[in-house]
């Protein structure tokens, strides 16, 4: 991956996909910084710069913008990571839960992708990987507002990459659908989570996989190796969802 004194900026970072994605664009050359509403203590490698930020705060990404232009001048790698889960069905969600989880994991990739275009625009070759979900392609009633998020997600990727192509932008922009993954999010998800036998249990972590794996999945996208990618959804679920339901 060609990545050499690249700038890239990872949201959620704190934890799980956004930890790993961190991890391995500066392990690979990049400067990164890393932002997540949640305060991040330890003391960053080599190479990362981390940021408190709330993803929902228009202001706090105009904020993130005018510090990366003035500190950096460019923007080459966007991952909107950031996200909340809920389990429930459509008939026990409040719309209270439903605006929040829809400003977290949604309006954030909108905000992000429409104040840092311009920023990203100084790229001479700059890639946006949004996080979506096999939730986005899929019906899960257990998951009803956060299917509903992930799909939001998926059709704003396309369109952003479509309107970058045929304006001339020199931005990529593509969505990763993993199903589960062992995360904290999981230990954090509000709602109830239908209980499953051992058998469905057992077969429904045969497709989870671990937030390396994604993050790989983020970093090659971001990577000139992927510069014919654009407006792709790469689906990273061991095949879950092109095989009969395992709920």
């Amino acid at each position: 991956m060609e990545t050499q004194q690249r700038i890239a900026l990872v949201t959620g970072a704190a934890g799980g996909v956004g930890q790993s994605t961190v991890e391995k664009l500066a392990a690979e050359g990049c400067i990164v910084i890393g932002t997540d509403i949640r305060a991040i203590e330890e003391t960053p490698p080599k190479g990362v710069v981390y940021r408190q930020h709330d993803v929902t705060s228009e202001a706090d990404w105009q904020s993130l913008a005018a510090w990366l232009e003035e500190e950096y001048g460019h923007l080459d790698i966007l991952v909107n990571n950031a996200a909340i889960l809920m389990a429930y069905h459509i008939e026990d969600q409040s719309l209270e839960d439903f605006n929040t989880i829809m400003q977290v994991n949604c309006t954030s990739i909108f905000l992000g992708m429409k104040i840092l275009l311009p920023v990203m625009k100084k790229s001479a070759a700059a890639s946006i990987v949004n996080m979506s979900s096999t939730s986005a392609v899929g019906g899960y009633p257990h998951f009803a507002a956060y299917g509903a998020t992930k799909a939001a997600v998926r059709n704003l990727t396309v369109s952003t990459a479509v309107y970058c192509q045929t304006n001339g932008f020199p931005i990529r922009c593509n969505s990763v659908h993993p199903d589960g993954i062992f995360t904290d999010m999981i230990t954090r998800m509000q709602g109830n989570f239908p209980e499953m036998d051992p058998d469905k249990g057992a077969r429904a972590m045969e497709f989870a996989c671990e937030p390396a794996a994604v993050a790989d999945v983020i970093c090659f996208l971001a990577s000139q190796g992927a510069r014919h990618i654009n407006g792709a959804e790469i689906r990273v679920d061991n095949s879950s969802t092109v095989q009969v339901p395992y709920f």
